[in-house]
């Protein structure tokens, strides 16, 4: 009896442990996963294509990205430190009951990163796919993915890679809950 239940909570200890290191991937969906584990199952959706590399703080947040940090209970956000790459990951969650807000105001940010004039060429596409998403009280905007190097793809083509590669992110943020 006493060997059966060292080996339940062995067992028992074994799956919260991987639960902890494998993010939302692999974990029961959980009503309010922390933004830390959303960001982590978006980073392994990507593996070496996952450019963002720098942290944002609060005040980075807020003016770099021009959220309205106050809607914000909890976050996790990147971007790449080298400028040439476009990508922007923000997973937020709302103070209770303002999803709604906040995913107008990622919105904002979305349409800024899309009508700026200094974007270069080869980042248009994934600009242009960039996405907004909500459930509940998080939101989150997915400007990532990895880089189109093809040299004779259409604008089309360009696009069309650019959004499967941001539904990876979406998928990840989708099988958090």
């Amino acid at each position: 009896m006493r060997k059966e239940k060292s080996i339940g909570l062995a067992f028992g200890l074994l799956i919260l442990i991987t639960g902890l290191f494998t993010g939302c991937k692999g974990s029961p969906a959980q009503k309010e996963p922390p933004v830390e584990d959303i960001l982590k199952a978006v980073q392994e959706a990507y593996g070496e294509d996952y450019l963002p590399d720098t942290d944002l703080d609060e005040e980075m947040l807020s003016q770099i990205m021009g959220v309205n940090t106050d809607l914000i209970d909890s976050f996790a956000a990147q971007m790449p430190m080298i400028s040439v790459h476009p990508d922007r990951v923000i997973i937020a969650k709302a103070a209770e009951g303002k999803g709604d807000e906040l995913e107008e105001e990622l919105i904002k940010v979305r349409t800024r990163l899309q009508e700026d004039e200094l974007i270069y060429p080869i980042n248009i596409a994934k600009t242009q796919a960039c996405k907004v998403v909500q459930k509940g009280d998080y939101a989150a905007l997915f400007l990532v993915g990895a880089v189109d190097d093809r040299e004779d793809a259409t604008e089309e083509e360009q696009l069309s890679f650019a959004e499967e590669e941001v539904q990876k992110a979406v998928d990840a943020f989708e099988g958090c809950f």
